[in-house]
């Protein structure tokens, strides 16, 4: 049951105590090894590890190397060795919760992908309101503007009060007085 165990506490000790992009790496690197194992647990060349490969992938990860030893890998001269008569329930275990952290993952990303879905038709169909809110001020200040052009004013306050029409021209006297 994955969560519960030994194997899930160190897994997620990896987990939330390393940068993103390295402790990618580091459990793509482990799962592989677990699954490798478990896959065919006769198999000697699965159960031997390089020590210095992994010291230089896995040394930097926290918790990394302690679920290596925790599963049953031993440090023994060049390598991590796996012994034939080891109990695999440890491995079990970690693999399993490799696989319910992947699956949660992937549905954290599926709702998320949902989520920006919903929320992109949602900015969409805003944009389209106030594009067609746009288009009909734009219209209706054009017919305005068409209107004001094409009308013909006759009837104004100005008209009516005759502006103008009281003044008399001007006329230069003919002849300046002489003298002075």
């Amino acid at each position: 049951m994955p969560g519960n165990t030994q194997s899930a506490r160190l897994i997620r000790e990896v987990w939330n105590a390393n940068q993103d992009a390295k402790r990618d790496k580091a459990v793509n690197l482990m799962s592989k090894i677990f699954r490798n194992v478990l896959k065919d647990p006769s198999e000697a060349k699965y159960r031997k590890i390089k020590r210095t490969a992994i010291d230089k992938r896995l040394g930097s990860i926290v918790g990394a190397l302690a679920l290596l030893k925790h599963v049953g890998f031993e440090p023994i001269v060049e390598h991590y060795v796996l012994a034939s008569n080891k109990d695999l329930s440890a491995l079990v275990d970690a693999v399993e919760e490799f696989d319910s952290r992947e699956a949660k993952r992937a549905a954290a990303a599926q709702k998320l992908k949902e989520v920006l879905e919903i929320n992109n038709k949602k900015v969409k169909a805003e944009m389209q309101k106030k594009e067609a809110h746009r288009k009909k001020i734009k219209m209706q200040t054009e017919s305005a503007q068409k209107d004001v052009r094409t009308r013909v004013i006759t009837d104004s306050k100005a008209n009516t009060l005759n502006f103008g029409m009281k003044l008399k021209k001007f006329v230069p006297p003919k002849d300046p007085p002489k003298g002075g």
